[in-house]
């Protein structure tokens, strides 16, 4: 095929959802003959053979500065780049392709704004950092260089459609791939889960929740954590991941009294085990473009119970044995969903596995392959 892509990108962190995407797409794209050369604050991963790496670090304090430094360093460069087009991951006004996998930041902002306390929603409105990140993505929706936007979830479309209406046309969905094979719940797998259960003092019959995902405020972590609080004594929740303010919900588990039946497990390279030893994924996001852990959690076999502003749990929940929906603030939605999964008997648990894994097919890298070259060889 014969492509160079310039991509911009924010941050790489090995354990991120976005970063495992765009690690997917390398590797699903290097045997076609796309190059990619990367711009970013930093790169924390593998560097695979099909990439190379441009680290923009001026130096900053706080993030508006960050911010802004960041960007300047990016102009600079994208002067001379050598580039067939460039695709960004930052809302940037001298880009071709933009990536929406974080969704529309005006749209997260509302969201946040409704679980937010008084004094949080004023700053995050009236603050500086988020007029500028704002203020970016409006120049570059309104960029005549901006030639296609790639959505990750149907959810995304439309919200970019309801905010920017002259951008409809440049809408392109591009769902997400996993290596679907990589989760399968065969009996060495749910050996490893009960492995998993025993290591965590967790009987092999009591029911089990997961969280997955690093900012654990976008993830809904504190929905999760109180509707466990309303499931019988016996119930467990997982967490998964990192942020800055574990210990606030360790406190806020203290206050439910369930902090011997939360475990934060911090961010790991492979979450896998934890799929295998849950019963379901709780998944109540506050705003989730895509949501990668849905995909995986429905390949190893579990239901998930995510928030209506969940990308992929939009598109991959389809009854109640994949599922359910409830907006990412109602507890008690969450917590009746969680007890009807503690409740079930094993044909409905099976049922359930067959029917996830099935809706998971559909989910495959080699699909987002197939689609991504088709429009990155209609957009040359």
């Amino acid at each position: 095929m014969g492509i160079r892509i310039g991509l911009i990108f924010n941050r790489y962190r090995s354990d991120g959802g976005t970063e495992r995407i765009t690690s997917s797409v390398f590797d699903a794209l290097a045997e076609d003959n796309v190059e990619w050369v990367v711009l970013t604050r930093r790169w924390g991963g593998v560097l695979p053979p099909n990439v190379r790496v441009i680290e923009c670090r001026p130096f900053a304090i706080g993030r508006r500065w960050r911010l802004r430094s960041f960007i300047r360093s990016l102009e600079r460069h994208l002067r001379t780049l050598s580039v067939d087009f460039v695709q960004s991951q930052v809302h940037l006004p001298q880009v071709d392709i933009f990536r929406a996998d974080g969704g529309v930041h005006a749209e997260w902002l509302t969201q946040r704004r409704r679980a937010a306390a008084p004094l949080a929603r004023w700053w995050r409105r009236f603050g500086g950092y988020h007029r500028d990140k704002l203020r970016m993505e409006e120049q570059m929706y309104a960029s005549a260089r901006l030639k296609a936007v790639i959505c990750n979830s149907q959810m995304v479309l439309e919200d970019i459609e309801r905010r920017f209406p002259d951008c409809r046309a440049k809408l392109r969905v591009i769902e997400n791939g996993i290596d679907v094979a990589h989760f399968k719940r065969d009996a060495r797998a749910q050996e490893i889960g009960r492995q998993t259960r025993a290591q965590l003092g967790i009987s092999a019959n009591a029911p089990v929740f997961l969280c997955v995902g690093s900012g654990f405020e976008r993830k809904g972590v504190k929905t999760a954590i109180a509707a466990l609080a309303k499931m019988p004594p016996q119930a467990h929740l997982i967490i998964v991941g990192r942020d800055s303010r574990t210990a606030h919900y360790r406190r806020a588990a203290r206050r439910h009294r369930v902090e011997d039946r939360t475990h934060f497990m911090g961010s790991r390279d492979d979450v896998r085990p934890y799929f295998w030893a849950a019963d379901a994924l709780v998944h109540p996001a506050l705003y989730e473009a895509f949501g990668i852990v849905i995909a995986e959690a429905m390949a190893s076999g579990i239901p998930v119970i995510a928030s209506t502003r969940t990308g992929a749990a939009r598109a991959m929940v389809r009854g109640g044995e994949t599922g359910q929906l409830f907006d990412s603030l109602d507890v008690n939605g969450f917590a009746r969903a969680m007890r009807a999964i503690a409740e079930r008997d094993v044909d409905a648990c099976l049922k359930s596995r067959m029917a996830c894994e099935a809706v998971a097919q559909d989910y495959s890298v080699e699909r987002m392959r197939r689609e991504l070259l088709e429009f990155y060889d209609g957009f040359r």
